[in-house]
């Protein structure tokens, strides 16, 4: 038997650039981002976590970016122009996400905000801790349970 602070998860993608993870009994999904992701891997990367949520009872998102570095300025136009309204049509409810010690990723990931910002069909928060976040996703999950 499992101790109940293991939670069985799913490793959907694990490359240099992400760490893509499910955890059914959480409902979640977890990004962990690292350096510079070509075109072709972010918008791999958020399609697949995408499919994830499609296919599964996925409520909550952590987007850890705290090492990931600057998102060209196109796949900053196709996530918002493509991928977001895609996403508001899920049923996810939370999207935590952890800051990029990266100025330039900071500044993309602003900038996508306030692109979809009146469009959004779930919570968002941002903080500087990964404690922080998970600490945040959880109390949804406990209340949703």
């Amino acid at each position: 038997m499992r101790p109940a602070s293991l939670q069985p998860e799913t490793v959907v993608l694990d490359q240099p650039y992400l760490r893509l993870v499910h955890i059914p009994e959480r409902k979640l999904v977890q990004l962990t981002w690292n350096g510079h992701a070509r075109s072709d891997e972010y918008r791999g990367g958020l399609e697949k976590a995408l499919v994830v949520l499609q296919e599964n009872d996925v409520r909550f998102w952590l987007a850890d970016l705290r090492e990931m570095t600057a998102i060209l300025r196109a796949d900053e136009t196709w996530a918002n122009e493509n991928w977001f309204p895609r996403l508001f049509a899920t049923g996810l409810r939370r999207m935590a996400i952890v800051e990029s010690n990266d100025f330039f990723n900071q500044t993309s990931v602003a900038r996508s905000f306030t692109a979809v910002n009146g469009k959004l069909t779930f919570e968002v928060a941002w903080f500087r801790t990964l404690e922080e976040a998970r600490g945040w996703l959880g109390r949804e999950q406990v209340q949703s349970a």
